[in-house]
């Protein structure tokens, strides 16, 4: 993580205060040791969690701890310089983060794109550059963010970049955090307040009230918005703040340390800090609505095992002597190392190998640390005890800007290769039909596909609007479809119900419909509630507000069919399944319409775009289990059939699967846009195959 190496001169200043009289200080600490170990300690349960450490389901607690040394140690050091000089020498500021944060961070990502561009299939290393990019300008989070991406639940894993989302915040708020101490400072300094309020009061009235802000938007935004509130950066200043607090109370700390009475309850405080900080790695887990209120427990116990370190040191039997063990100790001097290295590490093992067992993982992370050590000693180290550096901040800054360059510059260049790489598969294939596709067998398994794996993800129904995304509740009524006098018919259900938007759209324009699509990401048509049984990101409260107005919007419309389509891979409980399915087609029977369920598509569970990017020289490489993943359909399984007699089903797996092999790729048609939805290009291939079998059914379209 970033931070401000705790120094000599640094501790040697901590305790003092320009304006304390000088019988008031407290002899300064000889150096921040149990800083180090406590850094140490947060990188270790963070690398754990990483690993898939069995019951260390909260270990990315650690980064918040991380977040309370950081705001400790800047806090700190600007205070006691604003004290010394009634002034911040912002150019001697940033030279210090450029030096000691860049270069490394640079080095990683430089290495990372190169791992990519070896190891990973062309679209993969596209995708790798663009998140590396958004690190190497310190906007990882927003970037991850854009993308929805939910960090707990695992949704940017593959990335060689999610780890830099915790770096971004750190290096956005060294761009606020000497701005709000001047601010606070002058307040005491220049002003008539200057009589009333000290530099240390002004500063920390600041921090408090930014803090408390930061924490109720954090709070507020949890449920409604997690990837944002676990992301952004004004959602986690408060945890910055909180160590910045602990720091300007130091004088404070280190008088009550002196006081014998007092030992016993510092001594309690730090060990119940440090407990907190270790129980919330294992109490808190994906489904823990995060940061919110559970981000105060590991938060409080940082702040506590600091505080007991500033009252007493490392002596004694007080938290600090564990802390400052050598081993926790060198965990701390490589922590920022370790933690830019170990990821990549990982995420480049499971791209050549595959998914492996947790004790795999801890292997390639104990080997990422050997990695971590060498350039911690060889690289970081001496840039940082460089003479030149130290004294030029000029200097510092050229190198931190060079590295932000050449960082950027690398990962364009690879995004811009794969581009040019790929362009020259890209080929225009109108003549797609099902015919085509199905009717005669080519032979071929390798070669140019359509859509472009490039062009995949976009390939898409439209107005791809009318899919409402995870965070909405209300039912859009604007995606209406044909005469305003047509039959009315409703397509309902999730994003693969929505597959099928502009197929329905097709028969309805052949038959007069009037068609009301109501589709929701990650919201299934099945009456399922958010539950632990449930990963996220499925079924959240917002899913089930939508799914009941949905349910009585689409009673107002009052159909004559209603198209229904879901996932089939949300539980693996059948008997949840089954009344979730119960519960919602009683409702859809209510309105009296016919009703025709689309059997669930195969589910790859793997970027099909990314591995045929890879594997254009054989389709077969990217091919799957249709039982990989445990579908539960009560419409149509045999044994719950009998109940759903009066539903019509249509199925088009036959066409995507041979027995229990599924293709991602067929005469060249590329078959899945993600890791589980059809490109729209292959639902209108496959238009044809739902006519058919409604066709063979004898479907009324009319619905008399």
């Amino acid at each position: 993580m970033p931070y401000e190496a705790p120094t000599k001169q640094m501790a040697a200043l901590a305790v003092s205060s320009t304006q304390e009289p000088a019988e008031t200080r407290v002899a300064p600490r000889t150096f921040f040791d149990d800083i180090a170990g406590l850094r140490g300690i947060a990188v270790l349960l963070v690398v754990l969690f990483h690993s898939h450490v069995p019951y260390l389901t909260g270990g990315f607690v650690g980064v918040d701890v991380f977040f309370v040394i950081s705001g400790f140690l800047i806090t700190g050091l600007l205070v006691r310089e604003y004290e010394r000089h009634e002034r911040i020498s912002l150019r001697g500021f940033f030279a210090r983060r450029a030096r000691r944060i860049i270069p490394p961070a640079a080095l990683v990502i430089v290495v990372s794109i190169i791992g990519a561009a070896i190891f990973m299939p062309l679209l993969k290393v596209f995708k790798q550059a663009l998140d590396l990019l958004a690190a190497a300008a310190q906007l990882a989070n927003w970037h991850f963010i854009d993308q929805n991406a939910d960090y707990l639940a695992g949704a940017i894993d593959g990335s060689l970049a999610t780890h830099f989302w915790s770096l971004a915040i750190e290096a956005q708020l060294y761009f606020i955090w000497p701005f709000l101490v001047i601010g606070a400072g002058a307040l005491a300094t220049r002003t008539r307040l200057r009589r009333h309020l000290s530099v240390r009061w002004s500063v920390g009235i600041a921090v408090l009230l930014v803090s408390v802000a930061s924490l109720v938007w954090a709070i507020v935004l949890t449920p409604t918005d997690p990837a944002t509130a676990y992301m952004a950066t004004y959602t986690r200043a408060w945890q910055f703040g909180v160590g910045g607090l602990v720091a300007i109370g130091m004088p404070a700390l280190a008088r009550l340390g002196g006081k014998r009475a007092l030992s016993p309850v510092v001594l309690v405080l730090g060990w119940a800090g440090l407990v907190g900080i270790v129980v919330a790695a294992f109490i808190v887990n994906a489904h823990t609505p995060y940061p919110g209120t559970a981000a105060l427990l590991p938060t409080a116990g940082a702040a506590l095992v600091i505080a007991s370190g500033c009252a007493v040191g490392t002596g004694s039997v007080f938290v600090g002597r564990l802390l400052a063990t050598p081993p926790l100790k060198f965990l701390g001097r490589v922590s920022y190392a370790w933690y830019l290295w170990h990821w990549p590490a990982i995420v480049l093992y499971e791209a050549v190998v595959g998914a492996s067992s947790w004790p795999v993982l801890l292997g390639v992370s104990a080997g990422s640390l050997v990695l971590a050590t060498i350039s911690t000693l060889l690289f970081e180290e001496p840039l940082l005890r460089n003479r030149e550096l130290k004294r030029n901040d000029s200097a510092s800054i050229s190198l931190g800007l060079t590295g932000v360059v050449a960082a950027l510059a690398v990962t364009m260049t690879a995004g811009v290769i794969t581009v040019q790489v790929a362009s020259r598969d890209i080929v225009a294939n109108a003549s797609l039909t099902y015919q085509s596709v199905f009717g005669t067998d080519s032979g071929e398994q390798s070669g140019p596909v359509t859509p472009n794996p490039f062009q995949a993800f976009d390939d898409r129904p439209q107005p791809f609007e009318c899919l409402i995304p995870v965070g909405d509740t209300a039912p859009r009524t604007d995606c209406v479809f044909g005469p305003a006098d047509g039959i009315p018919v409703v397509l309902f259900g999730d994003s693969h119900a929505d597959q099928w938007a502009e197929t329905i759209r097709n028969l309805g324009a052949d038959h007069g419909w009037r068609i009301h699509q109501f589709t929701k990401a990650a919201c299934p048509a099945q009456h399922l509630r958010p539950q632990p049984r449930i990963p996220d990101p499925y079924v959240k409260a917002d899913c089930q507000e939508w799914r009941e107005e949905t349910l009585k919007r689409i009673a107002e419309v009052g159909p004559r069919i209603i198209f229904v389509s879901s996932l089939s891979t949300y539980v693996p409980d059948r008997l949840v399944a089954e009344a979730a399915w119960t519960h919602t087609m009683i409702q859809l029977r209510n309105t009296g319409a016919k009703l025709v369920y689309i059997a669930d598509t195969p589910y790859p569970g793997f970027q099909v775009a990314d591995c045929i990017s890879g594997s254009m020289d054989d389709w077969t490489k990217c091919e799957f289990n249709f039982d990989d993943y445990p579908r539960i359909e009560p419409i149509i399984d045999v044994v719950s059939r009998d109940e759903y007699q009066d539903v019509t089903t249509v199925s088009v797996n036959d066409l995507l699967c041979e027995g229990n092999s599924c293709f991602a790729a067929h005469n060249k048609i590329l078959f899945y846009r993600d890791d589980s939805h059809l490109t729209a290009t292959a639902a209108r291939v496959l238009e044809p195959a739902l006519r058919a079998q409604l066709d063979k059914q004898r479907f009324d379209y009319n619905a008399r």
